[in-house]
């Protein structure tokens, strides 16, 4: 009987007492490789959305998304999402030094340089930085020029701002 009384309480202060703030901003991103910008175009990149969705957060997927086929805006919905999770979300695979697509394994130093900007500064560890709001990331693998990279980062759209004044539409 003390058992249940004991999780009975510790289910009312789980879901009482705990705040279950509801999380959900965006980023920017653009990926280019060799010169060419990943497009994503393929379906399987985006998540649906689902009305009334309430399982943000349990679902690695649904932690951190792209959807309505806006190939550079993040859908962040769980705190401590990083850019590693994001792009393992789609399948590809972000390191320090490795970027895999559906095109290949591009390494740092083999046949070309991985540069990570992060809202216009240059950094060289992003896949375990969290995906704070209204970022703007940059990834370019290849050999191009500082100069390539900065109009690259400029054309990133900043489509974020505009989500963040939304409502989400997978929520009621």
């Amino acid at each position: 009987m003390a058992f249940l009384f004991g999780a009975l309480a510790a289910f009312w202060a789980r879901f009482v007492l705990v705040d279950q703030k509801q999380v959900h901003y965006h980023a920017n991103f653009a990926l280019y490789v060799n010169g060419e910008q990943d497009e994503f175009k393929n379906f399987t990149f985006y998540e649906e959305e689902t009305a009334c969705a309430s399982d943000h957060g349990i679902d690695p997927k649904t932690r951190v998304h792209m959807h309505n086929q806006e190939n550079s805006v993040v859908h962040v919905h769980t705190d401590g999402a990083t850019w590693g999770h994001f792009f393992a979300n789609l399948g590809y695979t972000l390191g320090n030094k490795v970027v895999t697509t559906d095109n290949g394994v591009f390494v740092d130093g083999k046949e070309g340089k991985l540069h990570f900007h992060l809202n216009g500064e240059s950094v060289d560890v992003i896949a375990n930085k969290v995906i704070e709001n209204e970022d703007t990331l940059l990834i370019d693998f290849g050999s191009d020029s500082d100069e390539v990279m900065k109009s690259h980062y400029d054309s990133i759209e900043n489509k974020a701002r505009a989500h963040n004044l939304e409502d989400d539409p997978a929520t009621c």
